[in-house]
């Protein structure tokens, strides 16, 4: 390859100084979580888990999603706080792997679990960097830049606080798009199909209209098959009962949470016109408009092979927009996708681009990243109900736009896909 036709990498002070900043956020948001009290432990989400595991353990099967089972177990494990029911609402197979940490007492339990998403987590982010489309004269300091950026934001503090299952999804993502740029598409579906499925179906939404669009058929064979082995282990640890109990739980908590406090569309409308039939109406315009979108990328991989980081990218990020039910923990389901973005801002850098013109495209990266973080965290200090509503929805949707623009800039979607070369190391 001629190196002289590619561009000049940015500055390696500015990724030490992104890194010392990131790792300064990070360990903030460590000594936040270290600092959780036993009352903080007891209304984290991690206490429906901590039920769900111990109802299957006890041999619960059939009522492992009737809250009158649940009730008295979380009353007894978070008292004498009195903070009514979470119920448990996450898959048979979520509550079959929390279950051996369910034999600890509830708060060393979240302490393990917090840690072990947080290293998921990070394993999800190794992924991706050792996957992205890094030019060949990257400094490997800017790799470990672009990590610590995606680790370093509101959603990692979130899940921590938490002790969400959401680094799942990323880890799923991760290895996903490392097997499809290795050409292995069947097993890149079956593991994002797999991921979601066990903790987070609902942020898959728009990832599947993705590899609907994409029309390929091992990725549509993989899918299916993730599907069909995350549907046999469900009915292998609850049976028939379980199954109908957990598809009753899930139809009937719609309504049960407060849609302002959402990071996806449906927290816009939310927030503007409050828990009303209009809100969910607008929410699933907001959701199949982000679907339709995402299905559109995935046609443009079939027809652009190269476009497919870039495609992934804006469906992650569509994917997000499109659940009906996103906190901000959920934020981090995109940590793959910023380190995509920022090997993408290097590598699509005009040829023997100035070094600054490459930092203001990683800038751009890391500050629509920081935005979402910072728009988040407004919404979940303030929930304003004035225009412009929820602030993580217009963020996303620029996120979202960006790659939009990005994968079909340029783009005659007339061009046969026999006139292109696919290569592993495409954009």
């Amino acid at each position: 390859m001629n190196t002289a036709s590619l561009p000049v990498p940015p500055s390696k002070a500015a990724a030490r100084a992104t890194i010392a900043l990131s790792g300064a956020l990070l360990l903030g948001f460590i000594l936040v979580w270290l600092a959780v009290d036993g009352r903080g432990i007891g209304r984290s989400d991690f206490t429906a888990f901590y039920v769900g595991g111990t109802l299957l353990r006890e041999g619960h099967t059939a009522d492992l999603y009737d809250e009158s089972a649940q009730m008295p177990l979380h009353a007894r494990l978070i008292a004498p706080d009195r903070e009514g029911n979470l119920p448990y609402v996450d898959s048979p197979v979520a509550a079959a792997i929390v279950l051996p940490v369910t034999f600890l007492p509830l708060h060393a339990a979240y302490r393990v679990w917090s840690l072990a998403e947080l290293v998921v987590l990070a394993l999800a982010v190794l992924v991706a960097v050792r996957s992205a489309p890094w030019p060949e004269e990257t400094p490997r300091v800017w790799k470990i830049a672009a990590g610590a950026m995606a680790l370093a934001s509101l959603g990692t503090w979130a899940t921590l606080l938490q002790a969400q299952w959401t680094p799942l999804l990323a880890l799923g993502l991760a290895l996903a798009f490392r097997a499809w740029r290795r050409q292995q598409h069947a097993r890149g579906a079956f593991l994002l199909v797999i991921a979601a499925a066990i903790a987070k179906p609902h942020l898959a939404l728009a990832l599947i209209a993705f590899m609907l669009g994409w029309r390929e058929r091992r990725v549509i064979v993989g899918a299916l098959a993730g599907g069909a082995a995350l549907a046999a282990s469900a009915f292998a640890v609850v049976g028939g009962a379980g199954i109908a109990g957990f598809i009753g739980i899930v139809a009937g908590s719609t309504t049960r949470w407060d849609l302002r406090t959402m990071v996806s569309f449906v927290g816009l409308p939310g927030s503007l016109l409050g828990n009303v039939f209009a809100a969910h109406v607008a929410g699933a315009a907001g959701t199949l408009l982000a679907c339709a979108l995402a299905f559109l990328l995935g046609a443009t991989v079939r027809r652009h092979p190269a476009r497919l980081t870039t495609c992934v990218c804006g469906a992650a990020v569509l994917s997000l927009l499109a659940a009906p039910h996103a906190l901000p923990h959920d934020l981090v389901m995109l940590a793959p996708a910023v380190v995509w973005g920022v090997a993408l801002a290097m590598r699509d850098a005009p040829a023997r681009a100035r070094r600054q013109a490459v930092m203001r495209r990683v800038a751009v990266i890391a500050g629509l990243w920081g935005l979402i973080s910072v728009a988040a965290f407004i919404d979940f200090a303030g929930n304003s109900a004035v225009p412009p509503g929820q602030l993580s929805a217009w963020a996303l949707g620029a996120a979202a736009a960006l790659a939009c623009v990005h994968a079909w800039r340029r783009t005659s979607l007339r061009r046969p896909a026999a006139q292109l070369s696919f290569s592993a190391r495409a954009t």
